[in-house]
C-alpha cells in the first residue's frame, strides 16, 4: 500500500478524490473478473453455438451479446455480489486514499463514532445496519441467479 499511495500521492498528485479510490478498485478486481470469465466461457460455452450464429449471418458483437452474454449471467451476478462486498466494506485503501471527512465512505464514518475511551453503541449499531442494507438487498435481488450458476455446473 506505501507504494500504491505514494506514487498516486506524491507522484501524480490523485490523493482525496472519489475518482482514484474507484480506479483502484477497479484495478484490483479486473484481475478476478477475467479469471472467471475466461474459465466460464472455455468450459461452459460451446464452440457450436458460435458456429451457428455465424453461420445465420451474425458479426462477432451480435454473437456476444445474443448468445454467450446470456450463459454468462450466473457468472456475472457472482462477479457484481463478490465485487460490491468487497468494495462495499473496505476500510483500508479508502483509509489511506481519502484524508477529507466528508469524502470519507461508510465504513470510515462508522468508525468516526467510536471515542478514545468510550463508544455510543446504539449509534455504532444503527449506522451499521445502514451499511448492511443495500448489499443485502443486492443479494436478494441476485440470489436466483447466483443458485442458477452453482446448480448449472452441478450436474453432468
Amino acid at each position: 500500500m506505501i507504494p500504491l499511495v505514494s506514487i498516486y500521492g506524491a507522484q501524480l498528485g490523485m490523493m482525496n478524490h472519489k475518482g482514484t479510490l474507484i480506479f483502484m478498485h477497479v484495478g484490483f478486481a479486473m484481475s478476478m473478473s477475467v479469471f472467471m470469465y475466461s474459465g466460464f466461457v472455455k468450459s461452459g460455452v460451446p464452440i457450436a453455438l458460435e458456429e451457428a450464429a455465424y453461420l445465420d449471418g451474425c458479426t462477432k458483437m451480435q454473437t456476444f451479446f445474443k448468445i454467450v452474454f446470456p450463459l454468462l449471467k450466473p457468472t456475472t451476478s457472482t462477479l457484481v455480489i463478490l465485487n460490491v462486498l468487497a468494495f462495499w466494506n473496505d476500510y483500508l485503501l479508502p483509509s489511506l486514499v481519502l484524508g477529507k471527512k466528508e469524502l470519507y465512505t461508510l465504513p470510515l464514518s462508522t468508525y468516526s463514532f467510536y471515542g478514545t475511551y468510550t463508544a455510543d453503541y446504539g449509534t455504532i449499531m444503527a449506522a451499521l445496519v445502514l451499511t448492511l442494507a443495500p448489499i443485502l438487498i443486492l443479494y436478494l435481488f441476485l440470489q436466483k441467479q447466483i443458485i442458477d450458476g452453482v446448480v448449472t455446473g452441478a450436474v453432468k
